[in-house]
C-alpha cells in the first residue's frame, strides 16, 4: 500500500510542479521577446518587418499558438500564428476558441517614459493536459504491476512452503508452537 501511495504522490506532485514552471518559463520568454522588440518600437514608425520576423520565429512549430505586438494605444503592429481574432481568442463574446487549453500572457514593452506597446502570447496548454494523462496512465500501470508482483509473491510463497513447517512456526508467539515440526520427528526416529 505504501508503494501505491508513493506512486500516487509522485504523479500528483509532478502535475503540481508542472503548471508553475510553465507559467514562469512563458513569462521569461515574453520578457526576452519584449527586450528584442523594444529597440524596434522606439522610432516614430516601428519596424514592422523585423517585428514580424521575430514573431514568426516565435510561433513556428512551438506551443505558442499566436503572438501579437500592439502599440501603446492598443493598435496592432504585427501578428503571427493562428488566425483567430483576439476577440474570439479571449472569448469576449462568450465563445471559447480552442477549448479551455489556451493561456494568454500580455507583457508590456518597456520604454524610458513608460510602455512603448504590448506583446500578447497565446500558449497551448492542451499538450500539458495530454502529458498529465500519460503520467496518470503510467502511475496506474505502476500500481497494477505492484499488485501483480504481490500476488505472484503470495502464490510462490504458498507453493514453495506448502505442507512444510519451518522453525519460524515454532515461535512461542504462535498457537502451533507446542506441535513438533515433522522434519524433527523423522530425524529423531532415524537416530
Amino acid at each position: 500500500m505504501a508503494l501505491m501511495q508513493g506512486a500516487s504522490w509522485f504523479s500528483q506532485n509532478h502535475q503540481r510542479q508542472r503548471n508553475p514552471q510553465l507559467e514562469e518559463l512563458a513569462r521569461t520568454l515574453a520578457r526576452q521577446v519584449t527586450l528584442n522588440v523594444a529597440p524596434l518600437m522606439r522610432t516614430d514608425s516601428p519596424d514592422e518587418k523585423r517585428i514580424q520576423a521575430i514573431l514568426d520565429q516565435l510561433t513556428d512549430e512551438s506551443r505558442i499558438l499566436d503572438a501579437g505586438v500592439y502599440d501603446e494605444q492598443g493598435d496592432l503592429i504585427a501578428r503571427s500564428g493562428e488566425s483567430v481574432e483576439v476577440r474570439d481568442r479571449l472569448a469576449l463574446d462568450g465563445k471559447k476558441a480552442g477549448g479551455y487549453f489556451n493561456q494568454q500572457i500580455v507583457e508590456p514593452i518597456a520604454g524610458k517614459n513608460g510602455p512603448l506597446g504590448y506583446l500578447r502570447l497565446t500558449l497551448d496548454t492542451h499538450t500539458l493536459a495530454t502529458e498529465a494523462q500519460q503520467v496518470d496512465n503510467t502511475t496506474n500501470i505502476l500500481r497494477l504491476m505492484l499488485l501483480l508482483s504481490l500476488a505472484i509473491g503470495v502464490v510462490l510463497t504458498r507453493t514453495l512452503l506448502q505442507g512444510k513447517r519451518t522453525r519460524w512456526q515454532q515461535s512461542p508467539f504462535l498457537l502451533t508452537a507446542s506441535k513438533p515440526v515433522p522434519e524433527e520427528e523423522e530425524s529423531e526416529k532415524k537416530e
